[in-house]
């Protein structure tokens, strides 16, 4: 069985909230952040179809206010579950390092599908791999930086800022929590 796509989890992590349409699901796409994750048609409609052909996910007919039937799709237990396990698996150096994106994503489902709990230790396993990669990348940079053009240390330095910028907010995000930052 194929397994599911980002944009598939973002699908699922929006319709754990509520009910929606395809069309209303797509919008959400289109006016926030979350068009990173695509905000084509061509993208969105087969992505919920496959969801749907998997069972994650099930369509009822709704009637809008202005009396057309539009297809309301809704996450089946099956699609909780699937939503949970990705929710759920253990965080990751490659995540830092390659996947912030898809961390981000995570962050913004978990409350709403794992609670606050599970919330805080997604953030404080967030810290942790922050914490020990932040060093190794300026280390990196420090043994590199006589070999590399000016543009390329530059870089490096960009990369290594935003790792500690991204660190700063997470250490803040656990204290708005009520955890203790490490």
């Amino acid at each position: 069985m194929q397994s599911i796509t980002l944009l598939g989890y973002a699908l699922l992590g929006l319709l754990h909230g509520k009910a929606s349409s395809g069309y209303d699901l797509r919008k959400t796409f289109t006016e926030t952040p979350m068009g990173r994750f695509s905000d084509s048609p061509g993208a969105i409609y087969p992505a919920l179809r496959r969801l749907e052909e998997r069972k994650l996910i099930t369509e009822s007919a709704i009637v809008q206010p202005t009396k057309r039937r539009r297809k309301a799709l809704q996450i089946t237990p099956e699609g909780r579950v699937a939503s949970k396990a990705w929710l759920r698996r253990p965080l990751e150096r490659a995540d830092v390092t390659s996947h912030m994106t898809t961390l981000m994503l995570k962050f913004a489902f978990m409350d709403g599908v794992l609670g606050e709990a599970a919330t805080l230790r997604f953030l404080c396993s967030f810290q942790q791999e922050l914490n020990a990669y932040i060093p190794s990348l300026a280390s990196y940079i420090r043994a590199e930086s006589g070999r590399l053009p000016r543009s390329g240390q530059l870089a490096l330095e960009s990369g290594w800022r935003g790792y500690r910028a991204q660190a700063q907010w997470v250490a803040h995000a656990i204290s708005v929590y009520g955890g203790t930052a490490k």
